[in-house]
């Protein structure tokens, strides 16, 4: 059944790579509203970043992520990795294929294969904070606290109304008090 579905799926490729969702120029002014506006319009201008992520320029990227997240929800996990394989392979500059195959890396124990994934996504997107949110709890649980709090503070220099990032960075600020940082 799956090499059909491979099959299937690579007979909807396209010859040319898809354009890096991580280029698209409103970007640049919502980070910048994200980073000095006020925490009311921080999570509007959160989903509208990520749905901006999300759209890989190419309709057979989209509708590949799309089912892999669909797959995902399903608890098909075997599945939506086959998927993300192919964006990945169609579109190696779009960030978020590889976000979220390194959140099921992560889910299924495979933590150097998230770490890669997630790597890979901020050298394309140096501003994703859910990623480095992600890494640094990685980071956190093998008991790497320095680390954990250069991350958080990186994810708070992109987003900084992180409730999360800026809860785990006060914490490490005075667990770390003392270290040098």
């Amino acid at each position: 059944m799956r090499t059909g579905i491979c099959a299937f799926l690579l007979g909807l490729a396209v010859s040319l790579p898809a354009a890096a969702d991580q280029t698209d120029p409103r970007l640049d002014a919502l980070f910048e509203e994200l980073r000095v506006g006020d925490a009311i319009r921080a999570e509007e201008n959160v989903v509208r970043i990520i749905e901006i992520w999300s759209d890989s320029q190419s309709d057979t990227v989209d509708v590949l992520y799309d089912r892999a997240q669909i797959s995902l929800a399903h608890d098909a996990d075997d599945l939506a990795v086959i998927l993300l394989d192919h964006v990945i392979g169609l579109s190696p500059n779009f960030a978020q294929g590889y976000a979220l195959r390194g959140m099921i890396r992560l889910n299924h124990e495979n933590r150097a294969g998230a770490i890669e994934d997630f790597s890979k996504v901020l050298e394309l997107e140096p501003r994703q904070f859910e990623v480095r949110t992600t890494l640094a709890q990685i980071l956190l649980a093998g008991g790497d606290k320095l680390e954990a709090y250069e991350m958080f503070q990186k994810v708070l220099e992109w987003n900084p109304h992180d409730e999360t990032a800026r809860r785990q960075s006060r914490i490490l600020r005075r667990e770390l008090d003392g270290q040098e940082i």
